[in-house]
């Protein structure tokens, strides 16, 4: 059966409402994107597992990483009922006097819908190359 359009299109936000959170280095609102146990996991890097370890680690995003822009496409959604997987590409800008890109990689997620809408139950980021 699949999803709906609509389900997809939420799916779809949840991507791109964590790349301007994790942009503006909103830790809570990253975290709001996950269910209360959900993971974010960067492979060989680092796992933050739960609401504190996600808000703590992704509060310093633009201080770690002055000028990044998350900037996610490609992306493809696939499920049924209440869970689904998303995958999308990342290609990470750094904006300033030189533009350039920083760091590219894919993500696989794990979504599903709860009372408060789609989200995030496993969010795994495969890095193309090193951090920077």
């Amino acid at each position: 059966m699949g999803l709906h359009a609509d389900d997809v299109v939420e799916i779809q936000q949840l991507l791109t409402a964590y790349c301007h959170h994790m942009d503006t280095g909103n830790g809570v609102g990253v975290a709001g994107l996950f269910t209360d146990d959900g993971v974010l996991e960067i492979v060989d890097l680092m796992t933050s597992r739960g609401s504190d370890e996600i808000t703590a680690n992704c509060s310093a995003f633009p201080e770690i990483i002055p000028g990044g822009r998350h900037i996610v496409h490609n992306i493809w959604v696939e499920g049924d009922g209440d869970q689904g997987i998303a995958h999308a590409y990342l290609s990470n800008v750094i904006v300033g006097d030189k533009p350039q890109t920083g760091q590219t990689g894919t993500y696989r997620d794990e979504v599903t819908r709860t009372s408060q809408g789609w989200r995030f139950t496993h969010r795994v980021l495969t890095l193309d190359g090193p951090l920077f």
